[in-house]
């Protein structure tokens, strides 16, 4: 298999890291909530639109990706009685507007003067391997950026949006031209790399509200907050408990089949060390495919039907990496029901579904599915700007829109003088977003991920819900923030009394 191959398994993997949210209940009450009702949907592109003052440099994005709804998460529902205070995005205005005009800023802050803010992003779409690869997120920076300017930018001050290309194995540059670049803060960006950057960010003091991150240093990184974080220590547990429910017994006999690369054997540790407590029990977690996929997975499946595993968890790629392996298992009578991340809620993963090999994939999601956007407005809205801007839509995108409103919210609140110093105060001290309805309630200040989850499953080329059962809810419980203890990970990042890796702290 070629490099094609091993670039989409990074994007993937990026996803999953990314998106680790639970579902489920297991032996407490749960909830159910509700996105609040909305009249029309809108999905895919259309023609573009002027993307303000964003600016390209250090490489090129590319638009060639699929156009329809391909990944989806989930919504918090906070209704608003008064009028609101101004255009709103999903459940609450815009933090962009022109302001009062009296802005004090010295210029001596990086990448701020009073009329002007430069800000830097990026994905791995020059990536040879994959052209394209995870471009979705700089499709949607471009599209809020231009709409923020349009609406008179954080206070008055029109932002630059300045792209880094890291090409998947190139991050240490592109790291290194954020930094050199005097860009105030990293907002929205995705590296599947991440960990190779984390020296050099540390070393320039560049703050960031990633899209997604992948390493735990970056993920605990000092001065990041995640707009949905995915701690190394904390994992969203709902998924083990809903899955139980479900399969009954067949929870008792559970088997690990990863890539073998750092963020799937993490994810697959992350599991093994949260489950218990939701009535999984492993029988097999040694199984590892290649990243750049296999002649013959025949040996897989035999190995997972001779250990008795009932229910398979799978981290990696759809295409063509599950898709294959499930075709093996449907040729050798193993029916065994996959589960597994959101970065396999994809239209083309469903499209090439049509023998039903995958028609047994549970696919857990902390944001509302794009065919829910009649029943909630932030999917509606992204939709739409994306539409409108002639982006490409994907899960992803959503995320950064999400770290976007996260960011300029924060720096927003600053007022008069913006610094970095402010917004990171403002970021540390919120402690209830939902990217304006895009996704569940979390904790980015605390870096907790959510307790609110729902569950997907493949039946044909469609994604059915699964549970809860209501379109545009999920399900929450205090109990589905999950401890993890005791992973190879954690022990790298040498987390301190704050929970701050202090992997690659200076000395």
């Amino acid at each position: 298999m070629n490099r094609q191959t091993a670039g989409r398994c990074a994007a993937a993997l990026t996803v999953m890291a990314l998106i680790a949210t639970a579902c489920g209940s297991d032996r407490a009450a749960t909830t159910t909530t509700a996105a609040s009702p909305v009249v029309t949907t809108t999905a895919s592109t259309a023609p573009s639109t002027t993307d303000g003052a964003s600016t390209d440099t250090s490489g090129t994005d590319t638009s060639s990706a699929d156009t329809t709804a391909d990944t989806g998460g989930d919504t918090t529902t906070p209704a608003t009685d008064a009028a609101p205070a101004g255009p709103m995005f999903g459940d609450a205005p815009w933090p962009c507007s022109a302001g009062d005009g009296a802005n004090t800023d010295s210029g001596s802050e990086p990448g701020v003067t009073t009329d002007k803010i430069s800000i830097a992003t990026g994905d791995d779409a020059g990536y040879a391997g994959a052209p394209g690869l995870n471009h979705e997120m700089t499709d949607a920076m471009k599209a809020m950026v231009a709409k923020c300017n349009e609406l008179g930018g954080i206070n008055g001050r029109q932002i630059t949006l300045n792209y880094f290309d890291a090409k998947l194995l190139e991050v240490g540059p592109a790291m290194q031209g954020a930094c050199d670049g005097g860009n105030f803060f990293l907002v929205g960006e995705g590296w599947a790399f991440d960990g190779n950057q984390e020296e050099i960010r540390l070393a320039c003091g560049l703050p960031a509200v990633p899209t997604y991150t992948v390493s735990t240093a970056f993920a605990h990184g000092k001065d990041v907050f995640n707009s949905v974080p995915n701690p190394a220590d904390e994992t969203p547990g709902g998924v083990y408990a809903q899955t139980a429910e479900l399969f009954g017994d067949g929870v008792k006999h559970v088997g690990a089949l990863v890539a073998n690369y750092s963020a799937t054997q993490e994810t697959r540790d992350k599991a093994v060390a949260a489950s218990a407590g939701y009535g999984w029990e492993w029988t097999e977690t040694n199984l590892e495919y290649n990243i750049t996929g296999e002649a013959d997975w025949t040996p897989f499946v035999k190995q997972l039907q001779d250990a008795g595993v009932q229910t398979v968890f799978w981290s990696g790629s759809c295409l063509p990496n599950l898709q294959l392996y499930a075709q093996a298992a449907q040729a050798n009578g193993y029916n065994a029901p996959i589960v597994t991340d959101t970065n396999h809620y994809e239209a083309k993963c469903a499209a090439a579904n049509t023998d039903g090999a995958l028609d047994n994939l549970y696919i857990r999601m902390v944001y509302i599915p794009f065919e829910e956007a009649d029943v909630n407005p932030a999917t509606k809205d992204y939709l739409d700007l994306l539409k409108a801007s002639g982006g490409d839509i994907s899960q992803l995108g959503m995320q950064a829109t999400s770290s976007f409103l996260l960011w300029a919210q924060a720096s927003s609140d600053c007022g008069a003088e913006l610094t970095r110093a402010c917004v990171l105060k403002n970021l540390a001290d919120t402690h209830s977003w939902t990217g304006h309805g895009l996704h569940a309630e979390d904790d980015p200040g605390g870096n907790h991920p959510p307790k609110c989850t729902l569950l997907i499953r493949l039946k044909g080329t469609e994604y059915l819900r699964v549970a809860p059962e209501k379109r545009g809810t999920y399900a929450c419980d205090d109990s589905w923030v999950a401890p993890v203890t005791g992973t190879p990970a954690l022990a790298a990042a040498k987390l301190d009394a704050n929970r701050i890796s202090q992997q690659f702290a200076a000395g």
